[in-house]
């Protein structure tokens, strides 16, 4: 039996992101998960996030404040420090689900041969107090990430720093698919589990990169792919080929069933009057993320 312990590296990069951050930083220091370092990777605000980081009492704290090209390069500037067994990328927004830590750490040590870990998402809107799920992506596969489109949830993701795969600096500028070219890469040839339990929560928030540069969207979805097929010698015409033929098997697992999926619990919350997600609401806002930003201490 392998008895090994794992650490747990945490990389968030942020800037500006005051009114955010101190509730993110909470939802890890709750996790109640020994041998966990934060990297908090800031690109110079002005809006005092630094001093809400230091604030923290996170134990094992690293705080990296300075200028950069975008959110890529704090990534990788704080996953190229992170000195954990397993590293996860949690934006500065963004929420860790209770006992996220403690299941992940049992999925690796139960199946050491799995490269990363991973989960279908949670949403939240705390001005609506709005409580969702997201798609489904269990047995979201290589092909089915590059020649479609069904990400990975950047806050329900973790892998072994082993096979960490970085981007290089050409790549500093994308604003909108960061983290599909960045998990693109990193997955590639890789061997993920999916794990049941929804592992984070993504905040909705009006001014996220994918409103601020939308017009850039359609732009950099088309390279990022490109630029993979570059990587992997996969030309124009094979990739077309490709997809033709992968389709029926895409469609049936990532676009209906996570249609039916939706429908169902549709009519789970009808016939049940919503009980389950109203607690689930309550259980989120009252008792996890902490009112005004959190205190660290739930």
């Amino acid at each position: 039996m392998n008895e090994h312990r794992y650490a747990l590296s945490v990389v968030i990069p942020v800037w500006n992101g005051a009114q955010y951050i101190a509730a993110t930083l909470d939802s890890v220091a709750r996790q109640n998960v020994a041998d966990v370092e934060v990297i908090v990777v800031d690109g110079a605000s002005t809006d005092g996030t630094q001093g809400i980081v230091e604030r923290s009492g996170l134990p094992r704290l690293t705080l990296i404040s300075r200028p950069d090209r975008g959110q890529l390069e704090a990534l990788q500037t704080g996953v190229a420090q992170a000195r954990g067994d397993i590293v996860m990328w949690l934006n500065a927004d963004d929420i860790v689900m209770p006992g996220a830590f403690q299941a992940v750490l049992e999925a690796f040590h139960a199946n050491p041969e799995a490269d990363f870990v991973y989960s279908d998402d949670c949403a939240f809107d705390e001005a609506a107090r709005g409580f969702y799920y997201g798609a489904g992506i269990r047995g979201l596969r290589d092909w089915d990430h590059l020649l479609f489109y069904r990400q990975m949830y950047s806050e329900c993701v973790y892998w072994r720093r082993e096979v960490t795969s970085l981007l290089p600096e050409s790549a500093y500028d994308l604003r909108v698919y960061t983290d599909y070219a960045f998990f693109l890469n990193l997955r590639w040839g890789r061997k993920g589990l999916w794990l049941k339990r929804r592992l984070g929560a993504f905040r909705m928030r009006d001014d996220q990169n994918s409103q601020a540069f939308h017009e850039r969207k359609e732009r950099e979805y088309r390279r990022v792919k490109q630029e993979h097929c570059q990587r992997i010698g996969l030309g124009p015409v094979r990739f077309r080929l490709y997809r033709m033929l992968y389709a029926p098997w895409y469609w049936p697992r990532h676009v209906l069933r996570p249609a039916l999926q939706r429908g169902l619990r549709k009519l789970g919350r009808i016939l049940t009057a919503d009980r389950r997600r109203k607690a689930e609401t309550a259980t989120f806002y009252d008792h996890w993320l902490t009112p005004g930003g959190g205190s660290g201490n739930g």
